[in-house]
């Protein structure tokens, strides 16, 4: 494979070349391959280099043999180096990620202004505002709930901002966003009742587990075990994705019915029915008005009418008028009492000093203070044994983030700027947990459909038909910045002095939001098609995708009930109310490619290596 073919829209890498020896030292560059467990194998004998006759002073022959040594070995020029490859030196992997993104650092931030890109930015970070201010509020209800306000709202929204500002600065893959996630959230119970059982001050033990998964995630960086997730397939990644999806259209739904549950008296002659009838029926119209609006929006371009411009503004910043528009009619019937979001008042810690009103300090101090929390101080062996915990939090943060990325770096979604997933978790791991866990913050991970749709409003798309005259959507650019990414987390933290205005914002409208997010995702996955053939009973109607073309119907159908029951048994755990079975979560993620790779083989006679290929490509 080329250069070209591996970062494709690169002009960077004949440039760099010389600054890869420079990166090599000594030590790694005399560093023995067959002894080194992360050299690739190449799966065929390297070519001999002919021995060169001495020319001159000899150099040529002496260099040509220390190249054909070289290439033995099978070692690669850091520069040459794909995202996913191991390199077989102490911080290869990260090395080449930096000499695949530094080149490009300006243009990260100046290609949001050129090339007419500036209406597309800033009304992505319009919508992805609201989009990452909802879900920070909601998990920090959450964790304030599940922890006895340990942690809360004020910390997600700082974690969640500060995580930005790091991010956007220094990551590899700025389209990437971090936030608090479901798992996090299990991750946190779990070690909340841990510590609650061994009467240990919970927030002091967070932080050596922060410290310890701080160094198993270095490790994993400098040590390019990012590599491991060549073997995740489109099958695994569109089991995510489409898990994703779901959990956030079944919470949208989910916010609108619990409009008619939570008051017992809507119904009956009780006085006060009308009035929750009324919040309810108006709740359900603004959240799908919202939804309709912004998808109305979306497709507004495809329309001929008013001019080209209006119709880009229309398309850009849809979503964001949407919210605009509901929330501002929401507000002419205010007397109905529509439940809004709810912000904090004062920028304080949510937790409180033991036997007192007053609010902690925002530093925690690792070794505890039993004044201060009521608990036991973190003893020598606690301290050891919060190293399992941190484990777990390790692995749901390699998967978060490297499948996120591996959706988002996608060949069809063209991106022209090589991933870095190694210089991702190095960041995570020196910079993010570190943090989180000395303030007192929950731990942010990479949020799936929320960078989704932050690469999605970044998106330009054309139609186009295909070999069988069918009309396909393919993405034509994207705008690969990093402004989007600061200023969404910059407003998120100014949302914390605007609490004012932002809880006159409808929990529903959001809601609207959260379902137009779960849907747009949707399209582009196979499995998501693939479903949709279920319901088309005569096979020549099928659309006439690739593997529909190149699968017989009955292993195209097997392979998506395969896929399917995957999805449905990871679904369920999200959905399993003790935490303790939760948590297995992201392990059975990790499982997947083992399964994947295991129960064809078990069914030979199922699906052929031509069927898999076409399916699982």
């Amino acid at each position: 494979m080329s250069k070209r073919e591996e970062y494709p829209g690169d002009d960077n890498y004949s440039s760099v070349n010389h600054v890869a020896d420079a990166l090599e030292t000594p030590a790694t560059a005399g560093h023995d391959a067959e002894a080194d467990p992360f050299a690739e194998d190449t799966g065929s004998e390297p070519k001999s280099v002919p021995e060169t006759p001495d020319q001159e002073s000899g150099m040529v022959g002496a260099a040509t043999k220390s190249s054909g040594a070289k290439r033995r070995k099978g070692k690669k020029p850091i520069s040459e180096l794909a995202p996913l490859e191991f390199s077989g030196r102490f911080a290869g992997g990260v090395r080449a990620d930096l000499l695949r993104r530094v080149p490009l650092y300006v243009s990260d931030w100046t290609e949001a202004f050129t090339g007419g890109n500036c209406m597309k930015t800033t009304a992505s970070i319009c919508f992805l505002f609201f989009a990452c201010l909802s879900p920070a509020v909601t998990f920090g209800a959450a964790f304030a709930d599940a922890t006895d306000k340990q942690l809360g709202v004020i910390e997600t929204i700082i974690s969640s901002g500060m995580s930005g500002l790091i991010y956007s600065f220094l990551s590899g893959q700025p389209l990437c966003i971090l936030g608090a996630t479901g798992p996090e959230l299990a991750f946190t119970v779990v070690f909340y009742e841990i510590c609650q059982s061994m009467e240990v001050d919970f927030l002091a033990a967070r932080v050596w587990q922060a410290l310890w998964c701080s160094l198993f995630t270095i490790l994993v960086a400098l040590f390019d075990l990012s590599a491991c997730m060549k073997v995740c397939t489109r099958f695994t990644e569109e089991i995510f994705s489409f898990l994703i999806s779901i959990i956030f259209i079944v919470g949208a739904f989910t916010t609108l019915i619990k409009l008619y549950l939570a008051d017992p008296d809507i119904e009956g002659d009780d006085p006060a029915a009308p009035a929750n009838r009324a919040k309810a029926f108006l709740g359900t119209l603004l959240g799908l008005f919202t939804y309709f609006t912004a998808m109305w929006c979306r497709a507004f371009p495809k329309r001929n009418e008013t001019t080209p411009l209006v119709r880009k503004l229309v398309a850009n910043y849809g979503v964001t008028l949407s919210i605009l528009l509901y929330s501002g009619i929401n507000y002419g019937f205010r007397d109905v009492d529509v439940p809004c979001l709810d912000m904090p008042d004062e920028i304080v810690p949510t937790a409180t000093l033991n036997g007192t009103g007053e609010s902690r300090g925002w530093f925690v101090n690792p070794f505890g203070d039993e004044t201060a929390s009521g608990y036991d101080t973190p003893g020598v062996g606690f301290i050891f044994f919060t190293a399992v915990p941190a484990l777990g939090l390790a692995v749901l943060g390699y998967l978060d983030q490297n499948l996120t990325t591996l959706l988002i770096n996608r060949k069809d979604h063209n991106l022209k700027k090589g991933g870095a997933y190694h210089l991702d978790l190095l960041v995570c791991g020196i910079f993010i947990y570190p943090i989180c866990g000395f303030f007192g913050l929950p731990f942010t991970h990479a949020a799936t459909v929320r960078s989704m749709s932050h690469l999605m409003s970044l998106m330009t798309r054309e139609d186009s038909k295909n070999e069988h005259g069918q009309t396909v959507s393919k993405v034509t650019n994207v705008v690969e910045q990093r402004v989007t990414h600061l200023g969404i987390h910059c407003l998120l933290l100014a949302a914390l002095g605007l609490s004012a205005v932002l809880t006159k914002i409808p929990k529903v409208v959001l809601a609207g939001v959260f379902l137009y997010m779960g849907v747009t995702a949707l399209p582009g996955v196979q499995l998501y098609e693939r479903l949709w053939l279920w319901l088309i009973w005569d096979p020549k109607k099928y659309p006439q995708y690739d593997y529909v073309t190149q699968v017989a119907r009955k292993p195209l159908h097997l392979f998506t009930l395969f896929q399917f029951s995957c999805l449905a048994v990871l679904y369920a755990l999200t959905k399993v109310p003790n935490p303790y079975i939760s948590v297995i979560f992201p392990f059975f993620i990790a499982f997947l490619p083992l399964i994947r790779k295991l129960v064809p083989k078990c069914f030979p006679s199922v699906w052929s290596k031509e069927d898999l290929k076409a399916l699982d490509k």
